[in-house]
């Protein structure tokens, strides 16, 4: 599974990335600027951000950014998307809900079972989805039009109201901001 809108394995994939360019040109004998430019757009935008801040934060002494475009990205996951999540309102790709809490899942182990966070059908149709063989579309066309509809109503009452519930923290944890 995909890690979606996590921060650390976003930011170590680009910077992994970023080295094994530097040892190509270097083996090539390829004059290497010591410019770095990142950019991304949605997802993208995210990990543009994620491999930014882990840089300042944590390689300023290897790698020097020139200049960082994260476009129409999720940066802030524990405010601005999670009320997002928690709408009861009608979202044109309601895929992104199951594919961000399956990935938690898969990172911060949320629940035992889909069952302890998905209403029935979506419980049992929406884990063979996220398989990496099926799209965001075939996962829409399961979907409710309201994506909160999937998720057991005990389950949103702990999210909206408990602050350090495990979905919040792991959220927390992923801002990019």
């Amino acid at each position: 599974l995909h890690p979606y809108m996590v921060y650390i394995s976003s930011a170590t994939a680009v910077v992994d990335m970023i080295r094994a360019g530097r040892n190509l040109c270097d083996s090539l004998g390829i004059a290497f600027s010591g410019q770095t430019f990142l950019s991304g757009y949605s997802e993208g935008g995210f990990v543009t951000m994620a491999a930014h801040k882990y840089i300042e934060t944590e390689l300023t002494d290897e790698i020097h950014i020139t200049a960082s475009a994260p476009c129409a990205g999720p940066y802030d996951l524990s405010t601005v998307m999670l009320e997002l999540m928690l709408t009861p309102e009608p979202y044109n790709a309601p895929f992104y809900l199951p594919y961000t809490v399956f990935a938690y899942d898969d990172v911060y182990d949320l629940y035992d079972s889909p069952s302890d966070f998905f209403v029935s059908p979506y419980d049992t149709l929406l884990p063979p989805l996220f398989d990496g063989n099926h799209s965001g579309s075939e996962v829409d066309q399961i979907m409710p039009e309201i994506p909160i509809n999937i998720i057991l109503p005990e389950i949103i009452e702990e999210v909206s109201t408990d602050m350090n519930h495990p979905l919040r923290m792991a959220l927390q944890e992923n801002d990019v901001y």
